[in-house]
């Protein structure tokens, strides 16, 4: 007789993509069915069209944070990474990553602590860390950019498709990519100056 269970597969997509449609926002469930099946007769998204999704679908931080909840439950490193870099220039969401740092994986909560533009809030959150985040916070420049570097290595094979691609592709025998996958742009932050974009 055998004693194995069966266990539903937990699929992060659609765990996700429930997460948020569940939120109380108009465009939830809209972008929800985006993670989940892409556009109407279009490819199914990847990181990057996703991310791209998310930053045109909740441009005010009040939204960001609701979705912010979700991440956070889910525990999925990869959204997680991608909403710190699109939060770099965002202070009132960086404040709440800090604030709910304790919550977050250590790999992220590393490179959240990384960044300068974090430094104020993650310093009223030392008692949250991590001990492996807290050395990264006491372990001087050096270690700080390495942990930089890796978050953007992360951030950028998470960008580097838009889409996903059908199993008949072949990169000898397709064109070159007109552009070069970058991060997503956030029209409503401030750009260097403090002003919006």
């Amino acid at each position: 007789m055998s004693n194995t269970k069966a266990t539903r597969l937990r699929v992060p997509r659609e765990s996700l993509s429930t997460r948020i449609g569940a939120l109380n926002l108009g465009k939830a469930k809209a972008y929800a069915d985006f993670i989940r099946d892409g556009d109407p007769d279009s490819p199914v998204p990847c990181w990057g069209a996703i991310t791209q999704r998310f930053v045109e679908a909740f441009p005010s931080d009040e939204e960001r944070l609701a979705v912010l909840d979700q991440l956070i439950v889910e525990g999925d490193r990869r959204p997680l990474y991608l909403f710190i870099e699109t939060s770099r220039r965002r202070p009132r969401l960086l404040a709440a990553l800090c604030e709910r740092v304790g919550e977050l994986p250590v790999s992220v909560q590393r490179n959240l602590v990384a960044l300068p533009e974090a430094a104020t809030y993650v310093a009223s959150a030392l008692e949250k860390l991590d001990p492996s985040a807290r050395r990264v916070w006491d372990g001087g420049e050096e270690l700080k950019r390495s942990e930089r570097e890796l978050l953007a290595g992360r951030v950028g094979e998470l960008m580097a498709f838009q889409y996903f691609v059908p199993d008949a592709f072949d990169p000898r025998h397709e064109p070159a990519p007109k552009t070069t996958a970058a991060p997503a742009v956030d029209p409503g932050a401030p750009d260097d100056g403090g002003t919006r974009r």
